[in-house]
């Protein structure tokens, strides 16, 4: 009789334990769309009266919330990716406006890099690891920087004559 109550007991200790890893691992995820803006939001560091253009999608095949707004005061866009199951950001962008300027002039490749490391605070030396392209077009002048580090990837835009950042996005790696 001790004997199978001591199973029984081992048992319902298990199973609690198995019922508290569930809800745990529950939790720790995004289960609605609300719930995947708020954590957009507060990574932008802003409140859903700043923002307008709210774009809130749920893509059962890659399993992300894909969560898009606009920036009231700049019209700054801001565009996400978070993880269902762990509620992990696992992409972000965001595009600046701009004044169109159709300069030729250009800061050059070490330059935009040095911009880049600035504004991200990532060292030059893991930025020149990656690559940095001039392209014009479309009546603008810019660089693309693309760079790995860990387990993000990350790609920014650089306006040639300024070194204005007009664009930068990141990545985790298999997202």
């Amino acid at each position: 009789m001790k004997k199978r109550l001591s199973i029984a007991v081992a048992l319902l200790c298990a199973l609690a334990m198995v019922m508290t890893m569930s809800v745990s691992v529950f939790a720790a995820g995004i289960n609605s769309k609300s719930e995947a803006l708020q954590k957009a939001l507060k990574n932008a560091g802003l409140r859903k009266s700043q923002v307008k253009y709210t774009e809130l999608d749920y893509e059962s095949d890659e399993g992300v919330y894909e969560v898009e707004f606009t920036r009231r005061s700049d019209n700054r866009e801001y565009s996400y990716e978070i993880a269902a199951d762990t509620g992990s950001i696992v992409k972000k962008s965001v595009e600046y406006k701009y004044k169109k300027n159709t300069s030729r002039n250009k800061i050059g490749k070490k330059a935009a890099r040095n911009k880049v490391a600035k504004f991200s605070g990532i060292s030059c030396k893991t930025i020149s690891k990656g690559t940095c392209i001039y392209e014009y077009d479309d009546g603008k002048g810019t660089y693309e920087v693309k760079f790995t580090k860990g387990k993000r990837v990350y790609d920014y835009e650089v306006l040639a004559p300024t070194g204005k950042i007009i664009e930068y996005e990141w990545k985790v790696k298999g997202y």
